[in-house]
């Protein structure tokens, strides 16, 4: 392809010495673009120099260095026989399938806002203990169903607890159920009933009241 009749021609210079290396630098004025390529013995470098960025490839026997400096930003990815490391200021990954994989402890540390989102299902699952916790509120929200069951103990445990149906609410316990407090209230707005073959009202103390109290069996005995 034949160059525009306003660029400029290329300046290029080699340099090879005996205790520096080799260096080859072209020079584009028309971009106002500096390649250099260094060779040293030990270090095998190729820099792209622009007004405004600089990326340079830094590669040794153990090890290679990509960086891209910019006017405010630097990133940089070093990469040796048992590591690579990425630094910068966004990264991206967009893929159709992406598998992550660690053999040991993994983190993942978010210093601001942590999104983790699926249109489809998704399933978090540990073979060992799970733990779930927040310095402040905290939310579990379905549209759909709500089941949360444990093959051991199960505890809810609040400065104040509410639990509320819209529609029915069930409390059942396999052998025994127990609601104790300081102070228990009952109530509905239409009709409460208290129903078991053995029943035990009160203590030391128990009222009944009513516009009518009705107290009715097969055997009735008071006092």
């Amino acid at each position: 392809m034949p160059a525009p009749s306003d660029q400029k021609p290329f300046v290029c210079s080699i340099e090879v010495s005996k205790q520096t290396g080799f260096t080859f630098k072209l020079t584009n004025e028309t971009g106002k673009v500096t390649q250099t390529i260094t060779i040293d013995g030990t270090t095998l470098t190729l820099k792209v120099a622009g007004e405004k960025t600089t990326s340079t490839i830094t590669q040794q026997a153990d090890s290679i260095i990509s960086k891209v400096v910019g006017e405010n930003d630097t990133s940089t990815i070093t990469q040796k026989a048992d590591s690579v490391e990425v630094k910068c200021k966004t990264f991206t990954v967009d893929a159709e399938a992406v598998t992550v994989k660690s053999s040991k402890a993994s983190t993942y540390q978010a210093s601001e806002t942590l999104s983790v989102k699926s249109t489809k299902d998704m399933t978090i699952e540990s073979s060992a203990k799970l733990t779930l916790s927040s310095s402040s509120d905290f939310s579990i929200d379905s549209s759909g169903k709500l089941q949360q069951s444990a093959s051991g103990d199960a505890t809810l445990k609040g400065n104040n607890t509410t639990v509320e149906a819209s529609m029915k609410l069930s409390a059942k316990g396999g052998s025994q159920a127990s609601l104790a407090a300081p102070k228990v209230s009952l109530s509905a707005d239409s009709k409460l009933d208290m129903n078991s073959p053995m029943t035990t009202l009160g203590d030391t103390l128990t009222t009944v009241k009513g516009e009518v109290v009705k107290v009715q069996g097969s055997l009735v005995k008071l006092g």
